[in-house]
């Protein structure tokens, strides 16, 4: 099975898709298509996640300087990763996914 996710960043104008699943040993494969070379070059060094990856956010391969250095802090990808993984192992529901269809943030506020 595998689970994915779009991540629209409107702001940039850049859209990745990004597909995690599950492998027999317990660890995630991931898999990112976008239209950013900077999240490319970030997919290219994280293609396999632990489950200590997706449940500890401080220490997660996804956030580590090295890696994350690669995109501009207000980035959604890393988050779009983590909500793809949940959603993969059951941390969160892909009916409830399927019923919201997305979250957002909302940058113009008056």
């Amino acid at each position: 099975m595998t689970s994915t996710v779009l991540v629209k960043m409107n702001t940039c104008g850049k859209t990745h898709r990004i597909t995690v699943s599950l492998r027999d040993d317990g660890d995630l494969d991931l898999v990112i298509v976008s239209d950013c070379k900077n999240v490319q070059a970030y997919a290219e060094k994280i293609q396999k996640l632990s489950m200590d990856d997706i449940t500890e956010f401080c220490n997660s391969v996804l956030n580590s300087p090295e890696n994350r250095n690669l995109l501009s802090v207000p980035c959604l990808v890393p988050t779009g990763i983590f909500n793809a993984a949940w959603k993969e192992v059951g941390l969160l529901s892909k009916s409830l996914c399927e019923s919201v269809g997305s979250n957002e943030v909302v940058l113009n506020i008056e």
